[in-house]
Protein backbone atom coordinates (compact mmCIF):
# COMPACT_ATOMS: atom_id res chain seq x y z
CA UNK A 1 0.00 0.00 0.00
CA UNK A 2 1.56 3.36 -1.18
CA UNK A 3 0.63 5.86 1.93
CA UNK A 4 0.41 9.68 0.59
CA UNK A 5 -1.13 12.86 3.42
CA UNK A 6 0.83 15.60 1.23
CA UNK A 7 -1.74 18.43 1.05
CA UNK A 8 -0.72 20.70 -1.71
CA UNK A 9 -1.01 23.81 0.12
CA UNK A 10 0.83 22.87 3.65
CA UNK A 11 3.97 21.60 4.67
CA UNK A 12 4.47 18.19 5.41
CA UNK A 13 3.10 17.24 8.95
CA UNK A 14 4.86 14.40 10.97
CA UNK A 15 2.57 13.81 13.54
CA UNK A 16 -0.02 12.38 10.52
CA UNK A 17 2.39 9.95 9.39
CA UNK A 18 3.18 6.23 10.51
CA UNK A 19 6.05 5.63 7.89
CA UNK A 20 9.21 8.37 8.00
CA UNK A 21 10.44 7.36 4.85
CA UNK A 22 6.99 8.52 3.27
CA UNK A 23 6.91 11.75 5.15
CA UNK A 24 10.74 12.27 3.86
CA UNK A 25 8.97 11.75 0.10
CA UNK A 26 6.50 14.21 0.86
CA UNK A 27 8.29 16.67 2.22
CA UNK A 28 11.13 16.58 -0.49
CA UNK A 29 7.89 16.82 -2.99
CA UNK A 30 6.56 19.76 -1.27
CA UNK A 31 9.10 21.56 -0.78
CA UNK A 32 10.37 20.94 -4.75
CA UNK A 33 6.97 21.86 -6.14
CA UNK A 34 7.19 25.25 -3.58
CA UNK A 35 10.42 26.34 -4.33
CA UNK A 36 12.59 26.14 -7.72
CA UNK A 37 16.21 26.01 -5.78
CA UNK A 38 14.95 23.17 -4.08
CA UNK A 39 16.60 19.09 -4.66
CA UNK A 40 17.64 16.14 -3.19
CA UNK A 41 21.02 17.09 -2.78
CA UNK A 42 20.38 20.79 -1.30
CA UNK A 43 17.82 19.09 1.23
CA UNK A 44 20.79 16.71 1.93
CA UNK A 45 23.34 19.94 2.35
CA UNK A 46 20.72 21.70 4.37
CA UNK A 47 20.99 18.47 6.69
CA UNK A 48 24.91 18.25 6.63
CA UNK A 49 24.73 14.76 4.83
CA UNK A 50 27.34 13.81 2.66
CA UNK A 51 25.68 11.79 -0.10
CA UNK A 52 22.12 12.87 -1.33
CA UNK A 53 22.37 9.64 -3.14
CA UNK A 54 22.28 7.86 0.32
CA UNK A 55 19.50 9.82 1.47
CA UNK A 56 17.81 8.91 -2.28
CA UNK A 57 17.82 5.13 -0.62
CA UNK A 58 16.82 6.25 2.31
CA UNK A 59 13.35 7.40 0.64
CA UNK A 60 13.43 4.63 -1.84
CA UNK A 61 13.22 2.28 1.43
CA UNK A 62 16.89 0.65 0.57
CA UNK A 63 19.02 1.89 3.37
CA UNK A 64 18.10 2.58 6.79
CA UNK A 65 19.54 5.21 8.80
CA UNK A 66 21.32 5.81 12.15
CA UNK A 67 20.67 7.80 15.33
CA UNK A 68 23.43 10.19 13.89
CA UNK A 69 21.53 10.63 10.68
CA UNK A 70 18.57 11.03 12.51
CA UNK A 71 19.84 14.26 14.37
CA UNK A 72 21.21 15.80 10.97
CA UNK A 73 17.94 15.37 9.46
CA UNK A 74 15.88 16.74 12.21
CA UNK A 75 18.04 19.93 12.01
CA UNK A 76 17.46 19.96 7.93
CA UNK A 77 13.73 20.01 8.79
CA UNK A 78 13.77 22.16 10.98
CA UNK A 79 11.34 20.02 13.42
CA UNK A 80 10.46 21.45 16.80
CA UNK A 81 10.98 19.63 20.14
CA UNK A 82 7.82 17.74 20.09
CA UNK A 83 7.74 16.69 16.05
CA UNK A 84 11.35 15.86 16.39
CA UNK A 85 10.59 13.35 19.16
CA UNK A 86 8.29 11.88 16.82
CA UNK A 87 10.72 11.61 13.62
CA UNK A 88 13.36 9.73 16.19
CA UNK A 89 10.98 7.18 17.51
CA UNK A 90 9.23 6.74 14.01
CA UNK A 91 12.67 6.08 12.30
CA UNK A 92 13.22 3.15 14.97
CA UNK A 93 9.93 1.97 14.80
CA UNK A 94 9.99 1.42 11.29
CA UNK A 95 13.28 0.01 11.25
CA UNK A 96 12.79 -1.84 14.14
CA UNK A 97 14.22 -5.78 13.58
CA UNK A 98 12.19 -7.98 16.56
CA UNK A 99 8.50 -7.41 17.53
CA UNK A 100 9.55 -6.18 20.74
CA UNK A 101 11.73 -3.63 19.95
CA UNK A 102 8.57 -2.08 17.27
CA UNK A 103 6.07 -2.46 20.41
CA UNK A 104 9.00 -0.34 22.74
CA UNK A 105 8.96 2.30 19.69
CA UNK A 106 5.53 2.39 19.12
CA UNK A 107 4.70 3.04 22.90
CA UNK A 108 7.28 5.57 22.81
CA UNK A 109 5.44 7.06 20.13
CA UNK A 110 2.14 7.38 21.45
CA UNK A 111 3.59 9.24 24.59
CA UNK A 112 5.22 11.66 22.15
CA UNK A 113 1.73 13.68 20.87
CA UNK A 114 -1.62 13.60 21.77
CA UNK A 115 -2.19 15.36 17.85
CA UNK A 116 -0.27 12.09 15.94
CA UNK A 117 -2.14 9.96 14.02
CA UNK A 118 -1.19 6.77 15.59
CA UNK A 119 -2.52 8.40 19.46
CA UNK A 120 -5.84 8.31 17.64
CA UNK A 121 -6.24 5.14 15.74
CA UNK A 122 -4.78 4.12 19.89
CA UNK A 123 -7.78 5.78 21.44
CA UNK A 124 -9.94 3.74 18.55
CA UNK A 125 -9.94 1.19 16.25
CA UNK A 126 -6.26 -0.47 17.33
CA UNK A 127 -8.29 -1.59 20.05
CA UNK A 128 -9.84 -4.03 18.25
CA UNK A 129 -6.62 -5.82 16.97
CA UNK A 130 -5.07 -5.20 20.98
CA UNK A 131 -7.98 -6.55 22.93
CA UNK A 132 -9.03 -9.78 21.78
CA UNK A 133 -12.91 -10.08 22.61
CA UNK A 134 -13.81 -6.86 20.22
CA UNK A 135 -14.20 -8.59 17.30
CA UNK A 136 -16.27 -11.91 19.21
CA UNK A 137 -18.74 -9.00 20.53
CA UNK A 138 -19.03 -7.85 17.05
CA UNK A 139 -19.80 -11.33 15.61
CA UNK A 140 -21.68 -12.44 18.63
CA UNK A 141 -24.78 -10.01 17.47
CA UNK A 142 -25.48 -11.70 14.79
CA UNK A 143 -26.67 -14.99 17.06
CA UNK A 144 -30.29 -15.58 16.83
CA UNK A 145 -30.36 -15.00 20.88
CA UNK A 146 -28.07 -12.21 21.07
CA UNK A 147 -29.05 -10.28 24.18
CA UNK A 148 -27.78 -6.65 24.12
CA UNK A 149 -27.49 -6.74 27.85
CA UNK A 150 -23.86 -6.42 28.96
CA UNK A 151 -24.45 -8.77 31.61
CA UNK A 152 -25.35 -11.37 29.20
CA UNK A 153 -22.39 -10.76 26.83
CA UNK A 154 -19.93 -11.46 29.53
CA UNK A 155 -21.78 -14.20 30.85
CA UNK A 156 -21.60 -15.97 27.47
CA UNK A 157 -18.00 -15.15 26.81
CA UNK A 158 -14.72 -17.71 27.08
CA UNK A 159 -12.29 -15.79 28.34
CA UNK A 160 -13.20 -13.95 31.56
CA UNK A 161 -14.76 -10.45 30.15
CA UNK A 162 -16.40 -8.45 32.78
CA UNK A 163 -20.08 -6.93 32.11
CA UNK A 164 -18.00 -3.42 32.13
CA UNK A 165 -15.95 -4.32 29.76
CA UNK A 166 -18.72 -6.17 27.41
CA UNK A 167 -20.77 -2.40 27.45
CA UNK A 168 -17.11 -0.67 26.77
CA UNK A 169 -16.66 -2.96 24.09
CA UNK A 170 -20.31 -2.08 22.65
CA UNK A 171 -19.79 1.40 22.93
CA UNK A 172 -16.14 1.48 21.14
CA UNK A 173 -17.60 -0.77 18.25
CA UNK A 174 -20.30 1.54 17.77
CA UNK A 175 -18.19 4.57 17.91
CA UNK A 176 -15.94 3.28 15.23
CA UNK A 177 -18.99 2.05 12.87
CA UNK A 178 -18.90 -1.19 12.99
CA UNK A 179 -22.22 -1.67 14.84
CA UNK A 180 -25.62 -0.01 14.48
CA UNK A 181 -27.90 0.27 17.45
CA UNK A 182 -31.35 -0.75 16.41
CA UNK A 183 -34.65 -0.76 18.82
CA UNK A 184 -33.79 -4.36 19.62
CA UNK A 185 -30.31 -3.97 20.03
CA UNK A 186 -27.47 -3.96 17.20
CA UNK A 187 -26.69 -4.98 13.85
CA UNK A 188 -23.27 -5.15 11.78
CA UNK A 189 -22.53 -2.35 9.49
CA UNK A 190 -20.03 -3.08 6.77
CA UNK A 191 -17.62 -0.47 7.50
CA UNK A 192 -13.90 -1.56 7.60
CA UNK A 193 -10.98 -1.10 9.82
CA UNK A 194 -8.26 1.24 8.53
CA UNK A 195 -4.64 1.39 9.42
CA UNK A 196 -1.60 1.68 7.40
CA UNK A 197 0.05 -1.76 6.73
CA UNK A 198 3.11 -1.19 9.16
CA UNK A 199 0.49 -0.65 12.40
CA UNK A 200 -1.66 -2.86 11.24
CA UNK A 201 1.14 -6.15 11.16
CA UNK A 202 2.40 -5.41 14.37
CA UNK A 203 -1.51 -5.22 15.99
CA UNK A 204 -1.93 -8.43 13.90
CA UNK A 205 0.68 -10.11 15.59
CA UNK A 206 -0.39 -8.89 19.14
CA UNK A 207 -4.23 -9.95 18.28
CA UNK A 208 -2.91 -13.29 17.22
CA UNK A 209 -0.72 -13.60 20.61
CA UNK A 210 -3.98 -12.87 22.73
CA UNK A 211 -5.83 -16.17 20.45
CA UNK A 212 -2.77 -18.10 21.21
CA UNK A 213 -2.88 -16.96 24.86
CA UNK A 214 -6.67 -17.77 25.15
CA UNK A 215 -6.37 -21.22 23.24
CA UNK A 216 -3.79 -22.15 26.41
CA UNK A 217 -5.78 -20.43 29.01
CA UNK A 218 -9.29 -22.47 28.29
CA UNK A 219 -7.67 -25.51 26.68
CA UNK A 220 -8.61 -27.66 30.10
CA UNK A 221 -12.10 -25.87 30.76
CA UNK A 222 -13.66 -26.41 27.35
CA UNK A 223 -15.04 -30.17 27.17
CA UNK A 224 -12.98 -32.43 24.34
CA UNK A 225 -15.81 -32.38 22.32
CA UNK A 226 -16.31 -29.27 22.19
CA UNK A 227 -13.05 -28.30 20.49
CA UNK A 228 -10.53 -29.39 18.15
CA UNK A 229 -6.84 -28.58 19.10
CA UNK A 230 -4.30 -30.86 16.98
CA UNK A 231 -0.77 -30.52 15.73
CA UNK A 232 0.82 -32.48 12.91
CA UNK A 233 4.39 -32.26 12.38
CA UNK A 234 6.32 -33.72 9.37
CA UNK A 235 9.00 -32.40 7.04
CA UNK A 236 9.24 -30.79 3.73
CA UNK A 237 10.94 -29.49 1.23
CA UNK A 238 11.95 -25.98 0.94
CA UNK A 239 10.14 -24.97 -2.33
CA UNK A 240 7.11 -26.29 -1.30
CA UNK A 241 6.45 -23.79 1.36
CA UNK A 242 4.56 -21.49 -1.03
CA UNK A 243 2.42 -23.59 -1.81
CA UNK A 244 1.53 -24.91 1.41
CA UNK A 245 0.56 -21.54 2.90
CA UNK A 246 -1.38 -21.46 -0.66
CA UNK A 247 -3.20 -24.22 0.61
CA UNK A 248 -3.98 -22.90 4.06
CA UNK A 249 -5.23 -19.46 2.56
CA UNK A 250 -7.72 -21.07 -0.21
CA UNK A 251 -8.93 -23.99 2.90
CA UNK A 252 -9.92 -20.51 5.21
CA UNK A 253 -11.60 -19.62 2.22
CA UNK A 254 -13.71 -23.15 2.27
CA UNK A 255 -14.35 -22.84 6.06
CA UNK A 256 -16.35 -19.59 5.39
CA UNK A 257 -18.96 -21.51 3.88
CA UNK A 258 -20.09 -22.98 7.23
CA UNK A 259 -20.75 -19.01 8.13
CA UNK A 260 -24.70 -18.59 8.60
CA UNK A 261 -26.52 -15.34 7.47
CA UNK A 262 -27.17 -12.78 10.36
CA UNK A 263 -29.65 -13.44 13.00
CA UNK A 264 -29.25 -17.88 12.43
CA UNK A 265 -26.10 -18.30 14.40
CA UNK A 266 -26.22 -20.05 16.92
CA UNK A 267 -22.43 -19.88 18.80
CA UNK A 268 -19.26 -17.60 17.72
CA UNK A 269 -16.47 -19.84 16.78
CA UNK A 270 -12.53 -19.09 15.88
CA UNK A 271 -10.22 -21.49 13.89
CA UNK A 272 -6.47 -20.79 14.51
CA UNK A 273 -4.71 -22.50 12.22
CA UNK A 274 -0.85 -22.43 12.57
CA UNK A 275 1.65 -22.78 10.20
CA UNK A 276 5.53 -22.48 11.54
CA UNK A 277 9.22 -23.70 10.20
CA UNK A 278 10.21 -25.51 13.41
CA UNK A 279 13.80 -25.68 11.58
CA UNK A 280 16.33 -22.95 10.41
CA UNK A 281 19.50 -22.95 8.97
CA UNK A 282 19.71 -26.65 7.50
Amino acid sequence: MVETLMDSKKDPDILQYTNYRVFLRDYYEYKKKTSVAFSLRYFAEKAGLSSHAHLKLVIDGKRNITKNTVMKLIGGLGLSEQNAAYFENLVFFNQAKTEKEKQFYYALLLKTSPRSKLHKLENAQLRIFKEWYHSVILEMVTLKNFNAAPEWVARHLTGGVTPAQAADSLKLLSDLGLLLKTANGYRQQNKLLTTDDEVQDMMVKIYHQQMLKLTEETIFDIPADQRDVSTITFGIQRKDFPALKKHLQLMRKELLDFSVDAGDAEDVVQVNIQLLPLTRGM
